[in-house]
């Protein structure tokens, strides 16, 4: 079995979207994952998720003969317009053909409001035939679900089948640093639609997101578990986005270059080798 693996545009923040796309294709990618990730990239105009917007995107994946089946939307469900401005990223997501949308949910204080808003949002997911994957956080602004457990109650509470995980071993080393981050992460698989794959290195105490196979995390035996489940993946490296000591995150006054990204997306794939064939 091989790894279904695409790239999360969240390395390309700062840059256009025609850059971002013919660099994961330059790399060797067939798959994408839009990165609108409030807290984490640049601001989210509404109109990103129009219509018109959508046609874009399918003109550039046409152009860079690329696909999406995921789109990256974590935001706080405990606001006011939560389920209005997540449902606009749901109908988003099924006019560009992406049948997940990845979401860190909010707080560990909102627990209860964002269970009753997964549950509205989860019937009008399953309407467009789409999934939502609840994230385990990397910052205590998205902790609701930090750790195995927590994402499993928080399944049970919502009892949706449009609701699934989205696993992220790279934000436990970072939320949950006494935890052992591959072991939660393949205690996800049984409940996982997706995962996002992202190498964490420690340096003086504050957490940056390398090239996969250059960090701390010891991945083969997870990726031997996603590739035997058959669980699509994304590369989600936010080179221009480091978390700090107290692990929320700070990033960087300018863009990465796309040629840098490139660099690292090549380093990754090399690593990932074994599972691609």
């Amino acid at each position: 079995m091989s790894l279904l693996i695409g790239v999360n545009t969240a390395m390309f923040d700062g840059l256009d979207t025609d850059t971002a796309f013919a660099t994961i294709a330059q790399a060797g990618f067939q798959y994408v994952e839009l990165a609108y990730n409030q807290g984490y990239v640049g601001h989210l105009s509404p109109k990103l998720f129009s219509t018109r917007h959508a046609e874009y995107i399918l003109s550039l994946l046409e152009k860079h003969r690329l696909e999406t089946r995921t789109l990256g939307a974590t935001m706080n469900l405990a606001v006011d317009d939560a389920i209005k401005a997540f449902t606009q990223r749901i109908y988003f997501a099924a006019m560009i053909g992406a049948k997940r949308l990845t979401v860190c949910p909010g707080r560990s204080a909102d627990r209860q409001l964002i269970i009753e808003r997964l549950k509205v949002l989860s019937d009008i997911a399953a309407e467009h035939q789409c999934t939502i994957c609840i994230e385990n956080g990397g910052d205590p602004c998205y902790d609701v679900f930090a750790l195995a457990e927590e994402g499993f109650a928080l399944l049970a509470a919502v009892n949706s089948p449009a609701l699934a995980f989205n696993i992220d071993a790279g934000n436990i080393v970072s939320l949950r640093p006494e935890a052992d981050a591959i072991a939660q992460a393949m205690a996800m698989i049984p409940a996982a639609a997706h995962c996002h794959i992202k190498d964490v290195s420690v340096r003086n105490g504050e957490y940056y997101f390398p090239a996969i196979g250059e960090g701390d995390l010891a991945y083969p035996p997870l990726f031997d578990a996603l590739a035997e489940n058959r669980i699509p993946c994304s590369l989600e490296i936010p080179l221009r986005m480091h978390r700090r000591a107290d692990s929320y995150p700070e990033r960087a006054s300018s863009p990465v270059p796309a040629a840098t990204s490139l660099a690292v997306l090549q380093r990754s794939r090399l690593a990932l080798q074994p599972w691609l064939v």
